[in-house]
């Protein structure tokens, strides 16, 4: 690939700072071009927050854009490169080496107030200052009336997120697959919903029917798309499925490492 459009996102710390101005340096010395409008490849640079972010902004390309992902951060389910390979994967791009693939990432695609918006870890319904109360649909089927803090919907590559601190199964499956969880659910005699983990393949579509009209006001409650907080006025519906639309992460056979080998190295190695 040669004479490609670029952008590079990096996190705040200093040593991100300077990896991305290195980088910088290089693509331009190799003719590459960089753009923040129109970008063929966005580098990242930090942990998944950092990704998340670079997902936001680029929200309405990603049928176009590839995302190459240098680990410089805590956290790093998603980055598929060490920050010491540079030089490397400079040179897989310019080469369009066999080996540099796209691995194709699962999205949510979420639908309110007629816009159309993308997850690539979750989204969440949540109201912190008094009950939310939504009807909960699949399919245009009532399964619950809920009340509480809030639900919230994962990927399987979101499952290792907020979900699995909210009790959530860790999902290392393969398959094309989203989770429904409760935050914080009214449990009595009155109210009663599932309060467990559901998962949900392609062929299901969660529809959320907002009730209370004081949370149709954006102050109380809130939707979520990974990092983006959506700030208008909601109408009385929310859908939430499974996108045909993927997102394009390159990475390189011989490095990739499983999920199954980053979550135990995230959270069962010493």
């Amino acid at each position: 690939m040669k004479n490609y459009e670029f952008i590079i996102i990096a996190n705040k710390y200093k040593n991100s700072q300077t990896l991305s101005e290195t980088l910088r340096a290089k693509l331009l010395a190799l003719k590459a071009i960089e753009t923040d409008s129109n970008p063929q490849i966005v580098f990242v640079i930090g942990g998944d927050g950092t990704f998340l972010k670079a997902v936001n902004e680029y929200n309405h390309l990603l049928k176009k854009v590839k995302f190459v992902i240098f680990k410089c951060g805590n956290l790093g389910f998603y980055e598929n490169f060490d920050h010491t390979q540079i030089d490397d994967v400079l040179t897989w791009i310019a080469n369009d080496d066999k080996n540099l693939k796209i691995n194709p990432l699962s999205l949510l695609e979420i639908v309110v107030n007629n816009q159309t918006l993308y997850a690539i870890n979750e989204v969440k319904f949540i109201n912190l200052t008094t009950t939310l109360s939504c009807q909960v649909l699949i399919n245009n089927q009532i399964f619950e009336n809920f009340r509480g803090s809030g639900v919230v919907v994962s990927t399987r590559t979101g499952s290792t997120g907020l979900m699995k601190s909210l009790g959530g199964a860790v999902v290392l499956s393969n398959h094309n697959l989203m989770q429904f969880h409760e935050i914080a659910p009214v449990a009595n005699n009155s109210y009663r919903s599932l309060n467990s983990p559901l998962i949900l393949d392609e062929k299901h579509e969660i529809t959320l029917k907002i009730n209370n009209q004081v949370d149709k006001i954006s102050d109380f409650g809130k939707l979520i798309v990974d990092t983006f907080v959506f700030n208008d006025k909601l109408n009385d519906e929310i859908t939430i499925k499974l996108s045909r639309l993927s997102l394009q992460v390159l990475e390189y056979s011989p490095n990739h490492y499983s999920l199954l080998t980053k979550v135990k190295k995230a959270f069962i190695q010493d």
